[in-house]
């Protein structure tokens, strides 16, 4: 796996062995940055915003979110080997200070704030949700999960603003309700669904759109 764009280009990113982590396709990827490029104005990168990467695995989205421009990314990944690479893929970049992984439950994390950065908000804009697929399978996700979207939904620590990334199984064309956010746009690629929510309904929806 490789990082796409921005400063890191064609890096490469060391997965696992075997199938404890769900790799995005460098398709998916591609797809998923050119989207949050447009709805960020500016196509290609990303603005100086702290993210925020839920089940990280090694860390390719959050990566990705630093080469093209991220500030900060904080990390969630609860297994030990894992978190263990993605600290070995951070220390390959050479990334010290704009980020910060914390091994444990992503549903029990601790939503500390990013660090400030001048007059930039010590708040998340961005929100990477990426869980194990029987987490947000059927109508109605896993409780743990709905627990998390509720303190996400309510945190000081996440802009009114911030932009919800979550990844989910497009194949039994059931989308589970991610309430108390508000989906505002969502892309098929493939067999699986991008969508993408908001903490407030002042945003309109969209109808899914299938990815050629």
């Amino acid at each position: 796996m490789r990082i796409i764009a921005g400063q890191w280009r064609g890096r490469r990113i060391e997965l696992p062995p075997g199938d404890q982590t769900r790799p995005i396709l460098d398709r998916v990827k591609t797809v998923l940055f050119d989207l949050l490029g447009h709805m960020l104005a500016m196509p290609g990168r990303l603005p100086s915003i702290a993210v925020l990467d839920l089940f990280a695995g090694t860390g390719s989205l959050g990566l990705e979110a630093l080469s093209r421009g991220a500030r900060f990314c904080r990390f969630a990944e609860q297994h030990r080997a894992t978190a263990a690479l993605l600290r070995k893929n951070l220390d390959a970049l050479g990334v010290i200070r704009e980020a910060e992984v914390f091994e444990g439950d992503a549903t029990a994390a601790d939503l500390k704030p990013p660090p400030a950065a001048g007059n930039l908000p010590a708040q998340y804009e961005l929100i990477f949700l990426d869980p194990p697929y029987r987490m947000l399978a059927g109508a109605c996700p896993a409780p743990a999960m709905t627990g998390l979207l509720e303190r996400l939904a309510g945190s000081p620590v996440i802009a009114e603003s911030a932009l919800f990334v979550v990844r989910h199984d497009a194949r039994s064309g059931v989308h589970p309700d991610l309430s108390p956010l508000v989906e505002t746009s969502s892309r098929v690629v493939g067999t699986m669904v991008l969508r993408f929510l908001a903490r407030s309904d002042t945003r309109s929806s969209q109808a899914v759109e299938a990815a050629p």
